[in-house]
């Protein structure tokens, strides 16, 4: 997307109680966001008539996530997003850098102070040179309406509320934050509609954010077992990733085992990559070692190193060194590479050290250059310097 400035259509007047900010543009704000989403869309509808918005508008309601305090989804325009206005600046009113680094720090505070054990969980995981907290962060999710009440939207995005976001000089309609059954009560049947594969994937992902598996995980289950395109079942697949719940892991084993779809079986697998509970570690450390399907290994190796842990890197190790398939040697190979910290690097020069097989040692020594840092530098000017003598 572009990162061209936000702007209000000059037609457009601000009624008692609704937002404007004069440098970036216009939010309508529901006055009482509450209650289905579909009455607020109607509500909104009501003020596109009033207001004349004959090219339609934009309307967004948020809901609550769990994510990395400097993870986001949504528009990274040029020159960073502090340069641009944001949609909590938008919704909100602007706030200053401090102002907005001490709502920062208040929201990883209330996130470890409410959910200890989620946020121990999640920093437990973080192997990184900066490890990141825990944070619950509002994320909007933004529909384009047009004048006249077509059955889908004519766009569908999602946003983090601390990025800035292109309008495209539509009008903005803000409707408030909603639980996530108030929200999939409006999403679920809003996929119905949606006739083209670009509008499915897209209403899927939004769906897929919502942590709430007794509403999810029925729904992509239909899909799965439905008469759905490869891409769209694959991207019902990779949502159950998010629900990091049993049932979610039963039906993603199930498709990894039974879908026909080559890209289907492997998103399920990256499905598992994201899961934290251990039956999902496991069952991926299972399909590394033992699928008889070369694509699902493969899938699964990559997963192993996003896992990082001491279980999953003794058997990249013990793939690396000597697993009969070439090609998964060498995937595990560089899987070793792409752990965090550099992590991978003891490994890699054991490999180039003491492996019998020239070929592994220089698979591995292409890896330490995928390493990077002045440490693989070293490594590597040592390892030249050894070869020269």
């Amino acid at each position: 997307m572009s990162g061209a400035r936000i702007t209000a259509p000059e037609t457009m007047a601000v009624p008692p109680g609704r937002a404007q900010d004069s440098d970036a543009g216009q939010a309508f704000i529901h006055p009482q966001p509450s209650g289905p989403i579909a009455d607020r869309v109607a509500w909104a509808r009501g003020e596109a008539k009033a207001n004349r918005w004959d090219k339609g508008f934009w309307l967004g309601f948020g809901i609550r996530r769990l994510m990395g305090e400097h993870s986001g989804m949504g528009w990274y325009p040029w020159g960073g997003p502090e340069t641009h206005i944001t949609l909590d600046d938008l919704i909100n009113g602007k706030k200053t850098p401090l102002e907005k680094k001490v709502a920062n720090d208040q929201v990883a505070r209330g996130t470890a102070a409410s959910m200890p054990a989620a946020a121990h969980s999640f920093a437990a995981k973080q192997r990184g040179d900066e490890p990141e907290r825990l944070v619950m962060r509002e994320i909007g999710i933004l529909v384009r309406l047009t004048a006249m009440e077509a059955e889908f939207p004519a766009d569908i995005r999602v946003s983090n509320l601390n990025l800035p976001f292109d309008f495209e000089e539509l009008p903005f309609v803000w409707v408030g934050m909603a639980e996530d059954s108030e929200s999939l009560a409006f999403l679920i049947p809003l996929y119905a509609k949606a006739a083209g594969e670009e509008d499915k994937r897209s209403i899927l992902w939004a769906i897929g954010l919502h942590r709430d598996s007794a509403a999810v995980v029925p729904f992509i289950e239909r899909i799965l077992a439905g008469k759905e395109s490869e891409e769209i079942r694959a991207e019902a697949a990779a949502c159950l990733g998010e629900q990091n719940d049993p049932k979610a892991l039963e039906l993603l084993l199930k498709t990894i085992k039974a879908d026909p779809s080559s890209e289907v079986r492997e998103r399920a697998v990256g499905g598992l990559v994201e899961m934290e509970l251990p039956a999902a570690t496991e069952a991926l450390i299972s399909f590394a070692l033992n699928s008889t399907d070369r694509h699902i290994r493969s899938e699964a190796v990559r997963g192993l190193a996003e896992k990082a842990t001491a279980a999953t890197v003794k058997v990249l190790e013990k793939i690396a060194t000597g697993d009969k398939d070439r090609e998964i040697q060498e995937e595990a190979i560089h899987a070793l590479a792409d752990l965090p910290s550099r992590s991978g690097l003891p490994y890699l020069i054991s490999l180039v050290r003491t492996h019998p097989e020239a070929a592994v040692r220089k698979e591995a020594v292409a890896a330490i250059g995928e390493v990077g840092g002045a440490e693989a530098v070293k490594i590597l000017t040592e390892l030249a310097k050894g070869r020269r003598r």
